[in-house]
């Protein structure tokens, strides 16, 4: 009876905002995709984001069901060209970002409860937004990307149309996250004209990479250890979950929200070479998905699961089993490995021109060999 009460004030809260703001085109949009969501399964708001900067969450305390001691606040850091919005009982945090000649585009988070429909259904319901035809999930393991945050592992979508009558200096692009934490999904969402909205998109990537919970949850304790370590003198890195031998010449680079370590390689005419080191929760997407991702960063086609064999090697590592794949496109090239322990999928990766990752691919295999996962 609980839980009927609360959904019955959120479906009515959600049509009386849709009410209310039916003179403004834009923000029908707008709401309309707030009630989709909550259709799919009821609020269940964590509290509000303020506005650009450093932005203390407020409490949901006061609304319906939520409690001070249950809603732990929501902060992070939005770009300083975002303008802060009233939150509604739908999102948590609401910008409005303004471009040259009248573009604008809108960014939110939104935060329910369970799975909220799914990640795919919730990418083609984007996707119908913007008059785009329905996918699979092959192909969305092809077009998304994962990111590391304080939340733990969020997989954003780049996606872009122009619906039939839709104003093109207010929309045509979507780029969205979706992070599930704690038995609740968070979506991270910027929509409007899409020349504007690829302009904000490493703000974007980089607002979602400072949100958090100011208190700790279930999700974000279990997943601490994925935060990036920072540079080390040693050329031994050791962190609770594993370790590894690094080579003389990798030098230590600021690590990311994205990477649990980053290296650079200094070659020839001054070229440098990146080495990174990343951490997700489960398989992300498989091992075809993420090899036709890496093609496509070098410029090459993808591949079927047939070919995956022929392109894949097998490395044994200290007291562990990696594979590995060598690829060399028009302008670039990339060495990657892989591992799966614990639950986590491990991603090693060397990226820059064909001769200095030929250069230093011994040395990047002998530091795969070194991996080592503590028990």
């Amino acid at each position: 009876m609980k839980l009927s009460r609360h959904y019955c004030f959120a479906t009515a809260l959600s049509v009386l905002v849709l009410f209310v703001g039916c003179k403004e085109k834009q923000e029908i949009k707008v709401y309309r995709v707030s009630k989709a969501e909550a259709e799919a399964v009821p609020p269940s708001p964590m509290g509000s984001m303020g506005g650009a900067g450093a932005m203390p969450g407020m409490p949901g305390a006061g609304q319906p069901g939520v409690g001070a001691e249950s809603a732990p606040e929501l902060t992070g850091t939005a770009p300083s060209n975002w303008e802060a919005q009233a939150p509604s009982s739908m999102r948590q945090a609401s910008y409005l970002i303004k471009g040259e000649n009248g573009a604008t585009a809108d960014a939110s988070i939104v935060v329910l409860g369970g799975a909220a429909g799914g990640t795919l259904d919730n990418v083609n319901r984007w996707l119908g937004q913007l008059g785009q035809p329905a996918i699979s999930e092959e192909k969305l393991a092809q077009i998304s990307q994962h990111i590391t945050s304080p939340l733990g592992d969020v997989l954003v979508v780049d996606l872009e149309g122009l619906p039939q009558g839709a104003d093109p200096a207010k929309d045509g692009r979507i780029i969205a996250g979706i992070a599930l934490v704690d038995g609740k999904t968070l979506f991270f969402k910027i929509r409007g004209n899409a020349a504007l909205v690829e302009s904000q998109k490493e703000g974007f990537i980089k607002w979602v990479g400072t949100v958090h919970f100011s208190q700790p949850t279930t999700a974000a304790a279990a997943d601490s250890s994925s935060a990036a370590p920072g540079a080390q003198s040693e050329s031994e890195v050791a962190q609770p979950q594993i370790k590894w031998q690094t080579p003389e010449d990798w030098k230590p680079a600021p690590a990311s929200s994205m990477r649990y370590a980053s290296f650079a390689v200094a070659g020839q005419n001054g070229e440098t070479g990146d080495i990174s080191v990343s951490v997700f929760p489960g398989e992300t997407g498989g091992d075809l998905a993420n090899v036709n991702r890496w093609r496509g960063q070098v410029g090459l086609d993808p591949i079927t699961e047939a070919d995956l064999k022929s392109v894949v090697t097998n490395v044994s590592g200290t007291k562990t089993e990696l594979k590995v794949v060598d690829l060399t496109g028009p302008k670039s090239r990339l060495l990657a490995g892989w591992a799966r322990n614990n639950g986590n999928t491990w991603f090693f990766k060397l990226t820059g021109s064909e001769s200095l990752v030929g250069a230093e691919k011994d040395k990047f295999m002998k530091f795969l060999q070194s991996v080592q996962f503590n028990p």
